[in-house]
């Protein structure tokens, strides 16, 4: 088995990379490569590094000792990244900012081996997340792979162009935050079928966790799974047509091409 020796810089420990982070860590990546966290906040990197034993560091950055530096700060913060680092040769940037491309990156911080850009959903955190991945012409190899294995325990990763991530970042970056409302809109069900709000939300999670885990499973189309629970008559039947009076295909097939056009907009005010 490969054995890796370098160092990571994580810029930014809100909600993505604070996920980030514990993810690679539950897969003990924190064991084999060396993690230090910064972030604007001092109090977000010290929970975090103290919860895992990692390091904590304060700028300005000497760039060249890390293997990977990720960015995970919202994209109006990134000209405040410009002024922490310093002497990129060698190391590889990895962007998880929305709607910042390659390019507005790589002039921000010039001098880098390597850009990346990845959009991963908070999934990251159980290691079950949807990771799009772009590299710049100039990553090497080595960073390529290297990157690629890091990344493969957080979750489905694979490598797209960049004119694919604003739809990619609207259907999986947004997706988690539709499918809890769903969630939440069937414990609140429950709830007024009289089940405890508790029992209600862990079957609601259930239910959802089990019909994801079979479609993939066996490769299924959705209707043709969702026929397969909906008998003639039955009682499954009469909930789908309520959910079809409601427009719940259309809410969410709109909900979605509202999030895509959202993550263009913020592309084009580069």
């Amino acid at each position: 088995m490969k054995q890796f020796t370098q160092k990571i810089l994580f810029i930014g420990c809100g909600n993505m990379g604070s996920a980030l982070v514990e993810g690679l860590c539950q897969d003990g990546w924190h064991k084999k490569m060396e993690f230090h966290l910064f972030d604007r906040i001092p109090s977000r990197a010290e929970v975090l590094s103290q919860r895992f034993n990692l390091k904590t560091a304060k700028p300005p950055f000497d760039g060249k000792q890390y293997h990977f530096i990720f960015l995970a700060v919202k994209p109006k913060d990134l000209p405040s990244v410009t002024p922490l680092l310093e002497n990129l040769a060698g190391s590889t940037i990895v962007s998880l900012l929305a709607g910042t491309s390659i390019n507005k990156v790589s002039e921000a911080l010039p001098g880098a081996q390597g850009y990346v850009r990845i959009m991963p959903n908070l999934c990251v955190e159980v290691g079950e997340a949807v990771i799009p991945v772009v590299f710049s012409d100039t990553v090497p190899q080595e960073h390529r792979e290297d990157l690629l294995f890091l990344l493969a325990s957080l979750g489905w990763v694979f490598e797209v162009q960049e004119a694919e991530i604003d739809s990619l970042t609207a259907l999986s970056g947004s997706g988690p935050a539709f499918v809890a409302l769903f969630i939440e809109a069937m414990m609140d069900g429950g709830v007024k079928l009289g089940i405890p709000w508790e029992k209600s939300l862990k079957v609601a999670i259930q239910t959802v966790l089990g019909s994801a885990l079979l479609l993939k499973k066996k490769a299924l189309h959705p209707g043709e799974f969702r026929s397969r629970v909906a008998s003639p008559a039955g009682t499954t039947i009469f909930g789908l047509h309520a959910l079809e009076e409601g427009k719940l295909k259309s809410t969410v097939m709109k909900a979605l091409e509202v999030s895509f056009n959202r993550a263009k907009s913020l592309t084009s005010e580069e």
